[in-house]
This record gives structure tokens, sequence and C-alpha cells, in this order.
């Protein structure tokens, strides 16, 4: 044995439904945690409070082997008659095995199942009460009080007994609700960041799916299951939107590698003027000078360069892009779109509020789990990336519902730059067109405003290829 009867006694244990044998010759300290946060959470979330020997059952019976809960069953217990036979009555239903046969093993199901069971069981039965009417009866039985005064407390027992036993069944049904609806979006989830991230562990993802997050706040934790499940719904659509011949497809650019002759559009080509035109220069004072109208007037030929299309993706993680538009939430359909071009294009990726930073995908799913209602949104940091990485052949996508004003000397540098006409943005509500910046991007007809998720897989496609 790994505690003594005394110790078994104080504990409280003794008015359990199930003898020792239930911890498969393990110490009850190995248990104790897990019996704790049984315990907590009832009090915390359902303002429950059970006794020790009540969360202890719950637990174990949910986490233990069907086999061993009903092998190591009290085959009586005068210290608290009542409690085992509800114990019994519980585990004896069909709804128990199905349901003890997802749990048993899972120190996560067996409290989101064992908190259910208790809440439901416990809310309207107390069973300290209930032991007290049956001693009651009984010494009333054996005492020869009055017949009609016995038979009042017997009757009472006997219904309250049957309505104990009535709300376990409803408990039972209860519990097996809330483990089946975890273990579903758990699994959604897994899935959804195996599918966005890749293989592998994320740590990320234990407190957004912890047992905790489902029982203390299931409105959030069914948010966060739904935002990254659609996010995968619109990354696998993305993926297959993008064509496939961006990855090959060259546009025209000042780097890359030739792809022909055209005329001179900046003096950065001066590098590429071809060698006929610098002849000019040999030609003595005349030629020196059409050279220098040539190159005053744009005038002349160069070698056109041209660079594969990488996109530079943007997405605001601002409180509000949680809210939905049409049904959808804003940010999922951002997110899927970033990582599938990160994915089918090598595209970079940003998020940005007040502050931009470069992000790897598990940084995005992890974004989605712990988004907020709070923050705003600055784009300045967001143009002054654009200005410092400087390339003209990147295609620069931002995704935003940001109700912000550009700075004017960050907005003056960035059309300095020469990148707006380079730059794409996908505006959603409740964001304006009135914005310095977006009207600066609506000159080079750059500012795609979308209202539903059929809209923004258009505005994307166009971002790509115009």
């Amino acid at each position: 044995m790994f505690i003594d009867k005394e110790t078994y006694l104080k504990s409280g244990l003794a008015k359990s439904a199930f003898k020792e044998t239930i911890y498969r010759q393990l110490p009850l300290d190995y248990y104790v945690p897990s019996l704790d946060e049984t315990s907590k959470l009832c009090r915390r979330l359902h303002k429950v409070m059970p006794k020790f020997y009540q969360s202890h059952d719950a637990f174990l019976m949910f986490y233990q082997p069907y086999d061993v809960v009903f092998q190591s069953l009290k085959k009586a217990n005068r210290a608290a008659p009542v409690w085992r036979d509800v114990v019994e009555s519980a585990i004896s239903k069909d709804e128990f095995y199905k349901l003890n046969d997802i749990t048993q093993g899972s120190t996560e199901l067996s409290v989101i199942a064992a908190v259910k069971f208790l809440k439901n069981l416990l809310a309207k039965t107390d069973f300290e009460t209930l032991y007290k009417a049956v001693q009651q009866a009984q010494q009333g039985q054996q005492g020869g009080q009055q017949a009609q005064r016995s038979q009042q407390l017997s009757q009472y027992v006997e219904s309250a007994v049957q309505e104990a036993h009535r709300r376990a069944e409803e408990a039972l049904r209860g519990a097996a609700q809330a483990v089946q609806e975890f273990s579903e979006a758990k699994e959604a989830i897994e899935g959804a960041v195996t599918a966005l991230v890749g293989a592998g562990g994320h740590g990320f993802t234990k407190d957004a799916l912890s047992a905790w997050h489902y029982l203390e706040k299931p409105d959030d934790f069914r948010k966060r299951v739904r935002l990254l499940s659609v996010a995968r719904q619109f990354f696998a659509k993305f993926l297959t939107a993008v064509p496939t011949s961006l990855q090959h497809q060259q546009v025209v650019s000042v780097y890359g590698g030739i792809n022909g002759v055209t005329r001179m559009t900046a003096e950065k080509q001066l590098s590429d003027v071809l060698p006929s035109e610098l002849a000019l220069a040999q030609l003595g004072d005349a030629g020196r000078a059409l050279l220098a109208v040539k190159v005053a007037q744009r005038q002349l030929m160069v070698y056109q360069r041209a660079a594969s299309i990488r996109p530079v993706v943007f997405v605001d993680k601002s409180g509000s892009m949680a809210e939905e538009m049409k049904g959808v939430p804003k940010i999922s359909i951002a997110a899927g779109l970033a990582l599938a071009l990160h994915k089918k294009l090598g595209a970079d990726v940003y998020l940005f509020d007040t502050e931009c930073d470069k992000v790897d995908p598990a940084k995005v799913v992890e974004t989605l789990l712990k988004i907020s209602a709070d923050g705003g949104t600055n784009v300045d940091p967001v143009l002054e990336e654009i200005v410092r990485l400087g390339k003209e052949e990147l295609t620069y996508i931002v995704v935003s519902d940001g109700i912000t004003e550009a700075s004017p000397e960050v907005l003056r540098d960035f059309e300095r730059s020469g990148l707006a006409k380079r730059t794409k943005l996908i505006l959603v509500p409740p964001s304006s067109l009135s914005y310095n910046w977006v009207r600066l991007l609506e000159r080079y007809d750059n500012v795609r405003y979308v209202y539903s998720a059929a809209e923004f897989e258009v505005a994307a496609r166009r971002a790509l290829t115009s």
C-alpha cells in the first residue's frame, strides 16, 4: 500500500466510492495535481465547492480504464452511501463506457469531464445534507419515531436520491458534450497549425488550447478555433488561386537578369546603356554633347532587366482585424493570403499594429491564437520598412482596416522613394479612402476597398498581376 489507513481516512477519502485499487499501484500524490485542478476549476468557474473525495472520484473515473474503474467500486460505503450509489449509476451507463474510452489516460480530457460532471451534479444536490437525512431516516426507523414523520423523511430521502441519480445522468451527458467539443476543436486547431506552419512542436498553442482556457473562457476558445480554421481554409484557397506561373513570371525592373532592350527611364540605368550609345562619347565635343542631351531627356537605349515576382506582405494585426467581414474574420483571410504567398512565392511576411515586425509562419499562427480587441494601428512603420527595403522589383502588399494617417515626413520619404507605384493596398472596413497615404496609392490605381471574402480574393489576384 502506498498510503496507510490513517492517511486515507484523514484525507476524507473514506467517503470515496472507490477502493485504493483505483490508483493502479501509483501513490495518491501522483494524482493530486489533477485533483487540485479539478477542484479549483469547479470553484472558480462554476461556484461549485466539491469535497475532496468528490473531485477525487470524478477525475479518476474518467482517467482510469473502464475495467479498473468498475472493479475498484466499493460494494458498499456506509460513510457516503448515496454518493457511492450515484457514482455506480453513472459508471454503469453505456454513455460512460463510450466517454471513458475517449478520456482514459488523458489528464486534460479527464479534468474537463470531471469539472462538467461535478458542475451539473452538485449545482442542486448537496450530498452532505442528503447523507444526514439518510442517517436520520435510519435512526427514526430504529428508534420507533412517529410513523408519519418517519414516512415523510423516508419519502424525502427517496425523492432526493432519485433526483441525484437523474442529475448524475444529465451531468454525464454534459461531460460527454464538453469532451467531444474540446477534442474536435483541438484536433481542428492542431491540423490547422500543421497545415499553416508544418509538422513539429508548437509550444505557443498550449495555453490557447488548454483545458483551463476552454473551461474558463469557452466563447474565446471557440473564437480562436474559428480564426485558425478559417485561416487554414483561405490558405488552401489562395494556394490554388495563385497561379503557379507566377513562380516563373518576370516583371520589368532595373534589377534582375537582362531581358531585352528598352529606353532609359532612370539614372540608375546608366550602367546598362548600350555600347552603341556610349560610342557617341568617342565622336568629339559634338558627340559628347549629344550624349549629354540624350541622358538628360532619357532617350538612351539600355539593356532591359527583369526579376521574378516576389511579394512582401504586411498584415494588420490590430484588434479590430479579428472582427468579421460578412461572416469571415478579416485577419483570417489576410493571414491565409500571407502564408500562401510565403509558401508558394517565398514572400516575406510582416505583422503590424503600432509597430512592424518581420515574422515567420509560426508567429502568424500565434497571433491568431492571441489577438485581442485592444490596440490601434500606425502605418508609419510599414511605409518606413518599404523605403528601407527600397527594391523596385518587389511587390508590396498591405492588408489593413486601419483608421490612421501617415505622418507628413514619413509619407514624403515614401513618395520620393518611388515605391508607391509598387505598393498595393487591400483595404477592408471600417477604414476610409480619405487618409493621406491611401490617397497617394490611389494615384497609381493601387487601392482596392473590399467588402467580402470574394472581393478580397479578386483584389489579391490583381495585386500580384498588375
